[in-house]
């Protein structure tokens, strides 16, 4: 009886709470607002060095590489132990990766139109579109596997 309680109840409240839009894997970015985001890259001796961007002009690329956009806040535990996860991610990947941190603090709008909810929130991209997407901490190796799947 529970069961079947809940194989009603379940559109319902997936309606009321937000999810009836469906996964946001697979969508372009469209009309994405912009904003000032950071940008890893390496200098000449392989340090990771943080440079001031655009998020549009970042992540909406014409070429094939990967995008990573890492969704996080500086009050975010687990987001400050993915930080330097995702610098190693960075000097292991070198230009074959973008890497895109998106301080939700400094742009909501960019996470709200992202569905940036939760924190840590990493969204990959391909040529502007949403190709994979993991909420959460994760471990450096799992990250590469998972870039390497969406190769």
């Amino acid at each position: 009886m529970p069961q079947r309680l809940l194989c009603l109840l379940l559109p319902v409240l997936l309606s009321v709470v937000g999810c009836q839009e469906g996964p946001t894997t697979g969508r372009p970015l469209g009309n994405a607002p912009d904003g000032v985001v950071e940008i890893l890259s390496l200098d000449k001796d392989g340090k990771i060095q943080h440079v001031e961007g655009k998020f549009l002009e970042a992540v909406n690329r014409t070429d094939s590489r990967l995008v990573l956009v890492d969704c996080w806040a500086e009050w975010c535990g687990p987001c400050r132990k993915l930080g330097p996860i995702l610098e190693e991610v960075k000097k292991s990947w070198g230009d074959k990766l973008e890497v895109v941190k998106l301080d939700v603090d400094q742009n909501p709008e960019i996470a709200q139109h992202l569905r940036a909810e939760s924190i840590p929130d990493v969204r990959i991209y391909r040529s502007g579109t949403q190709i994979g997407e993991f909420v959460g901490l994760m471990p450096r190796a799992e990250i590469e596997g998972y870039l390497k799947s969406l190769e």
